[in-house]
């Protein structure tokens, strides 16, 4: 009995497909190519660059289902010529930085895709690319910028049939970028509208994303026990860290510090360097700890932040230390923060970040 072979003309199209569901966000349809692929693949022609490109996709698809376990380990060489893989390679990288918050990585995968991205005549990649750069802008607190690549990727979105669910992603988007900005009606608006896209989508990942940026507008509003009923849904689902350290820090500002605390051990067991350092703080803060105490582990959160151009979060610690010196009656340790915290102020304001 012979077993039939797959040209490389037959595989190549279904990691097409396979690449365009997933950049669509249609999770049950791009599972159902990636099962019809791995089915086929190992009776192919033998072909290294399209065993690459499965790679690369097996990794994205990694990345749609929110399985962050283990990076892309099989770097493309120098020798490398097909360009497509080139930008594939760097540009999934960079989503993966993102994705667990590692942002020195992911600018210079950023870059580097963004170098090969003129050579890739597909339209639909390049909204993609931009969709991704606005969420990258976003968590380096640049909603302005965030708000510019958003915009750019939603009008692609908006002239063509079958992007609905990253129409949803773009409003998501733009919604915690207003919030940002301290623009709740329009982040509210925005916000709802991405909900009921993927509610009617049937996509419960995206609506735990949506729920949990209503959260996040909520909680920046000090609505707190309103924040935490949205939070607490998106716990329930999917305990990430972004929203156990949410629901620790509106509990806090609730004085249940119990709770708090539970949130706050749960957190530090699983978090990334960054939210490390917030976890720290926070339960410095929720412990009671003298003004004194509470310097040493601000400041270490301060200068790794930095590094990372946090401003937003460098500014908020340093004006709370400034208030906490204050209180204690020493205004002079109390003045030295107030500055810090005006000049990464200042730096927001450069980057459109704050009013």
């Amino acid at each position: 009995m012979t077993v039939e072979v797959i040209t490389k003309q037959e595989i190549t199209k279904l990691l097409n497909d396979w690449y365009q569901e997933m950049r669509v966000h249609h999770v049950i349809k791009a599972r159902k190519l990636k099962e019809e692929i791995d089915r086929k693949i190992n009776r192919m022609e033998e072909d290294r660059d399209i065993l690459t490109y499965y790679s690369l996709l097996d990794f994205r698809y990694k990345i749609l289902i929110e399985d962050f376990k283990a990076d892309f380990d099989k770097p493309i060489s120098e020798q490398q010529t097909n360009t497509f893989l080139k930008y594939y390679y760097h540009f999934f990288k960079f989503i993966y930085a993102i994705e667990i918050g590692n942002y020195s990585d992911a600018k210079e995968h950023y870059q580097l895709a963004e170098e090969l991205l003129v050579t890739i005549p597909d339209e639909a990649e390049k909204a993609e690319f931009n969709y991704r750069v606005a969420i990258f802008q976003y968590y380096l607190s640049q909603p302005v910028l965030a708000i510019h690549y958003a915009t750019k990727a939603q009008e692609f979105f908006f002239q063509r049939e079958g992007y609905e669910i990253k129409m949803g992603a773009c409003k998501n988007l733009l919604g915690t970028a207003c919030t940002v900005l301290e623009q709740y009606e329009l982040a509210e608006e925005y916000l709802l509208e991405a909900l009921d896209i993927f509610k009617e989508a049937n996509e419960d990942s995206l609506v735990i994303k949506a729920r949990h940026n209503l959260g996040l507008m909520y909680a920046d509003q000090d609505l707190s026990e309103v924040a935490i009923r949205h939070l607490i849904e998106v716990y329930k689902k999917n305990p990430r860290i972004r929203v156990t350290y949410l629901l620790a820090r509106e509990h806090y500002k609730l004085k249940k510090t119990q709770k708090a605390s539970i949130y706050i051990e749960e957190g530090l067991k699983f978090c990334s360097e960054e939210y490390n350092h917030h976890f720290l703080v926070l339960k410095a803060k929720n412990d009671r700890l003298s003004v004194e105490e509470l310097e040493g582990i601000f400041l270490i959160a301060i200068e790794y932040l930095k590094k990372l151009e946090m401003w937003k979060d460098v500014h908020i610690y340093n004006e709370e230390l400034a208030n906490r010196w204050y209180d204690a009656g020493n205004e002079l340790k109390a003045s030295s923060y107030f500055r810090k915290s005006y000049e990464a102020r200042q730096i927001l304001k450069k980057m459109g970040a704050l009013k």
